[in-house]
């Protein structure tokens, strides 16, 4: 269950703003784990453009939020995935076991 810029993630970090409303793409160059990781620990968001164009300062999800939220629809169409709900790994992951049983 990951939020983080992995290929299977579109290499990017899939995070919130606002109203915690969607989950945004924004690409991994934006800033690296130990800058993720340190804005986490102090509770605070950090500023970078999301691939759908927004520019606002983002925060890290919790877990319900990375499976239970919509994904931004133009941020997805930018990087040519298909909107649905959590990030992309763990959508792949979830449609993995409901195949299995």
């Amino acid at each position: 269950m990951t939020a983080h810029p992995i290929p299977e993630n579109a290499d990017c970090w899939w995070l919130v703003c606002g109203k915690w409303r969607r989950l945004h793409a924004v690409p991994a160059e934006a800033f690296t784990r130990g800058q993720m990781r340190a804005a986490i620990d102090d509770v605070r968001p950090l500023l970078a453009r999301a691939a759908c164009g927004m520019r606002r300062r983002w925060w890290m999800p919790g877990l319900f939020s990375r499976l239970g939220r919509r994904r931004c629809t133009p941020c997805c169409t930018a990087l040519g995935i298909p909107a649905g709900y959590g990030t992309p790994a763990n959508e792949a992951d979830l449609n993995q076991k409901d195949q299995t049983t």
